[in-house]
């Protein structure tokens, strides 16, 4: 090969390492281009929200303040505690005689039922 026809090769080879390097530029180019479109967007979304919550903390507190003024509002008046009820005096021998009396002389027992009377196991006659 003499050098008239190296120079058209080299330089069909740098042409196309030219034309391939755009096309890589240009489709990484658009590539990086709709993925800061998309942070944006999501930048855009987050600060609404962010927005939103504050609107929404604001109107909370108005509720609770417009809820505790209500609250004022509507409370019943404060009642005198009621006066505690006067018991009358035992003598503290008498409750201890009628207490030992109590214990000397039980009530009579009552008669208790026989607990599963139906259900008593019958014996088999033997056959």
């Amino acid at each position: 090969m003499d050098n008239g026809q190296w120079l058209p090769l080299l330089g069909s080879f740098v042409l196309g390492a030219l034309l391939g390097a755009g096309g890589v530029f240009a489709w990484l180019s658009r590539r990086v281009k709709r993925d800061q479109q998309r942070v944006l967007h999501v930048e855009q979304a987050r600060q609404l929200a962010a927005q939103q919550v504050t609107q929404a903390r604001k109107q909370v507190e108005q509720l609770q303040r417009e809820n505790h003024e209500l609250r004022l509002a509507v409370r019943p008046a404060p009642r005198a505690a009621p006066a505690p009820a006067v018991e009358p005096q035992v003598d503290a021998a008498e409750a201890a005689r009628l207490y030992a009396e109590s214990k000397l002389n039980p009530q009579a027992a009552k008669e208790k039922p026989q607990a599963f009377k139906d259900t008593v196991v019958l014996r088999r006659s033997p056959d």
